[in-house]
Formats: structure tokens, C-alpha cells, sequence
């Protein structure tokens, strides 16, 4: 049986002076804030559907509770995912990677489905060409900023530090993406 044991159980750390990830975490915090703007999806989902759809008369029950799903997943699992690694705690420093690579791979299969929408036109498509362009306009940053972060600045990421001194790695960094304290 695998061994566990519980959080209290970890090394002490700290946020290492050294790294300042107050950028990273007002961007994690604003992005969780702009993700709230999602619960008229789950509370007001008929009259949203009929502003974003080409095709109001297509709405039906179904359509609601896929968007009301697709609300609850933005708002209960990614605005939590944000707001965790806004934080300047060992898990919050240690998720921020994890939950860039997610947004990003979400946005990366997001754009291509929307401008094959976008291309399509007409009476055979589910939203506006004005709602689809509008929605890649509004993934396409936070996607770059995504892959800056990522791939560019990993730094600012954050890391922390033993609470004894000792380095620690967490979220990303040069020469690795570990979480634990080394």
C-alpha cells in the first residue's frame, strides 16, 4: 500500500526573495476576476445563448445544459485552478505551470473549432462570424501570454525556498518543472 502523508508533514518554504512572481499572480487573479463574467452562462443561459447563437430558435434543452456545463467548468474548475495559483503557498506556486499548460492546450483546440466557425458563414454555422472572431480575439492573448510565460519568462513563474534557507523548485523554471524542495 502506498504511503502517504499529510501536507503538514512537507518541509517549511517560503517564496524566494529572489523571484518576484507578483506579475504571474495579478495575472492569475485578474484572469479568475475576468472568468466570474461566465456565471450569466449558468444563471441567464437562455437569454446569453440567444445574444451569441446565429440561430436563437435553435436553443433547446440540451443546448442549455451543455453551456450551463460549460460555465460550470469555467467558473467552479478553472477560476479555482486560478485562484490557487495566485497564491504565494507551496501549492500555489507549484500548480501555476500545470494550469498554464491547461488554459493554453484549452485555448489551442478552442481557436481552430472557432474559426472553422468563423469560415463556415451562413445558415450552417451555430454563431455569428462577429461572435466567433470576437471569442478567437479574446483567447488569442491570454494564449500568448501562455506560451511567453511558458516557453520565454518560466522565471516568472515563481519558485520557493526551504524555510531553513535551502533552494526549491516549483512551478516552472530553468532546467526543470518540480515541485519539491531540493
Amino acid at each position: 500500500m502506498p504511503s502517504s502523508k499529510p501536507p503538514a508533514d512537507n518541509p517549511a518554504v517560503m517564496p524566494d526573495p529572489n523571484q518576484n512572481d507578483s506579475t504571474i499572480r495579478k495575472a492569475f487573479l485578474l484572469e479568475a476576476i475576468a472568468n466570474l463574467f461566465t456565471i450569466p452562462l449558468i444563471t441567464n443561459t437562455r437569454f446569453i445563448l440567444s445574444i451569441l447563437l446565429l440561430h436563437p430558435s435553435d436553443i433547446n434543452p440540451a443546448s442549455i445544459l451543455f453551456a450551463r456545463l460549460f460555465g460550470g467548468i469555467i467558473v467552479g474548475g478553472l477560476t479555482s485552478a486560478l485562484l490557487i495559483g495566485a497564491g504565494n503557498t507551496r501549492n500555489g506556486i507549484g500548480s501555476r505551470r500545470t494550469t498554464y499548460v491547461l488554459l493554453g492546450l484549452g485555448e489551442a483546440f478552442l481557436i481552430p473549432m472557432l474559426a472553422l466557425e468563423t469560415a463556415k458563414g451562413g445558415s450552417d454555422a451555430a454563431l455569428s462570424t462577429a461572435v466567433a472572431v470576437g471569442s478567437i480575439g479574446l483567447l488569442l492573448p491570454p494564449l500568448a501570454w501562455r506560451g511567453y510565460v511558458l516557453f520565454l519568462r518560466p522565471e516568472l513563474l515563481g519558485r520557493y525556498r526551504k524555510a531553513d534557507g535551502g533552494k526549491g523548485r516549483a512551478g516552472a523554471g530553468v532546467g526543470g518543472s518540480g515541485t519539491k524542495c531540493e
